[in-house]
């Protein structure tokens, strides 16, 4: 009874007419492919930690790291879970308040882009 009225109905049409909307719409809300962090000094001339220390810091932590990489006057982390960004910067910015983290998001078909919270401000 059920199947002769959706054969009598245009309810299936419009189902189908709906289905790539609803699709578009549910993978635009995925998760990056990739996450990057960004760490440069705040004050020009500054030293950074090795990446072995930030490799401690993070991984101690539960944050999977795919690669750490020194590049000029700044190290770049790449993470290899990209939902843990936020807990990995707020890491980064309690273990070294002298750094600036920079977040770079990129999802594939996309260019990547830069997204810097403002730091929190410690009172100490």
């Amino acid at each position: 009874m059920v199947s002769r009225w959706l054969k009598n109905k245009p309810v299936w049409r419009l189902l189908l007419m709906l289905l790539p909307v609803i699709i578009m719409v549910t993978s635009s809300r995925h998760t990056p492919d990739e996450v990057t962090l960004h760490i440069s000094p705040q004050r020009q001339g500054a030293t950074l930690p090795d990446g072995f220390y930030i490799y401690q810091r993070l991984s101690e932590r539960g944050i999977g790291i795919e690669s750490i990489i020194p590049a000029q006057d700044s190290i770049v982390v790449r993470l290899s879970c990209p939902e843990q960004s936020r807990d990995a910067r707020d890491v980064l910015r309690t273990v070294l308040p002298q750094v600036n983290v920079v977040t770079q998001i990129a999802k594939s078909g996309q260019p990547a882009h830069k997204y810097s919270p403002p730091p929190s401000s410690h009172l100490g």
